[in-house]
């Protein structure tokens, strides 16, 4: 059996929740929140070459409001003898593993997928899932939910670029090192997806895995409005999720999406239309401004203790 690291990476709205929450029903494997801290923190702190600066990048992590989400009852003081950054994150996870009763843990967090030559770094034996899924379902999604991307330019530009960086990071990498699941052949035929990716893990095949265990995301309330399409906890497989652009989705909408990522849609099998419409500078400035903007009102409007987060966050870029 193994215990090598596991990393889920994929564009946003993608099915990476889907595909963890099938890997937490597994007997040995579990998954706690989305983490996003691992190349902020390393690339602001290094290793930890005594027991102060160890004490100190722990407090930094733990104060992150991802990781608050996680409730462990850690004190900085207890990461003091780790003296590399990877053994800071083992000791972190080893802690939500040890809670759950399981020897193996994972991560499931989406914009890794940029960083899969730092994640390999960091963990050399560490082993890449990445889930792709039709891009115009992906897009719809993460506009629905109402964090993310906020127009259909922006949504489409990071699925094409999600998936490019992944790709181009695996190339190279050994057989046992990454795995590429499509989405919709998940949702189809679980079980042929499944089997194979368990022996990718090393691991016994369980039926378990055909069920999702729900990880209960926190709730982001807001201090005015409604918030975007909540999460919903599933026990099944949702097998009708897939295609919906065609009849959801406006046909303005899908030129644009074309006109961004139609040749990516095109070489992973997707159908496309032929659709396209010329896309200026204009277009691009004002798609990227409105996007901004109304992801930083968005943040504002977040009714939660964000302030220490955005701190550690903010020193650590410096």
């Amino acid at each position: 059996m193994s215990e090598r690291p596991i990393f889920i990476v994929g564009s946003p709205r993608s099915g990476t929740g889907l595909l963890r929450d099938l890997l937490r029903s597994h007997p040995r494997i579990t998954f706690p929140f989305e983490s996003h801290f691992i190349p902020l923190m390393y690339r602001a702190y290094g290793d930890p070459r005594d027991e102060s600066e160890a004490v100190s990048l722990a407090r930094d992590i733990l104060r992150l409001g991802w990781v608050r989400n996680w409730g462990l009852e850690l004190s900085p003081g207890s990461f003091a003898g780790c003296r590399s950054f990877r053994e800071v994150v083992e000791h972190l996870y080893g802690a939500w593993a040890r809670r759950e009763g399981k020897p193996r843990w994972g991560d499931k967090t989406p914009p890794y997928a940029f960083e899969l030559p730092l994640l390999r770094e960091l963990f050399p034996d560490g082993q890449i899932i990445h889930i792709h899924r039709d891009g115009r379902d992906a897009a719809m999604s993460m506009l629905a939910l109402g964090f993310g991307p906020r127009n259909v330019y922006s949504a489409a530009s990071l699925w094409r670029d999600s998936i490019l960086a992944a790709r181009s990071a695996a190339e190279g990498l050994p057989a046992d090192a990454y795995f590429e699941v499509c989405y919709e052949r998940l949702l189809e035929r679980p079980e042929s997806t499944m089997r194979p990716l368990l022996e990718f893990l090393d691991e016994t095949f369980d039926d378990a895995v055909l069920q999702p265990t729900f990880l209960e995301r926190p709730v982001r309330p807001l201090i005015f409005g409604t918030p975007g399409r909540a999460y919903v906890a599933r026990s099944e497989i949702a097998s009708d999720n897939a295609a919906k652009w065609r009849s959801a989705m406006r046909a303005d909408d899908r030129a644009l999406f074309e006109s961004v990522a139609g040749d990516l849609l095109r070489d992973l099998g997707y159908e496309v239309e032929g659709r396209s419409r010329p896309i200026s500078r204009g277009d691009v400035r004002r798609w990227m401004l409105h996007d901004r903007l109304r992801r930083l009102l968005r943040r504002l409007n977040i009714r939660q203790k964000w302030l220490a987060t955005t701190f550690v966050v903010w020193r650590a870029r410096r």
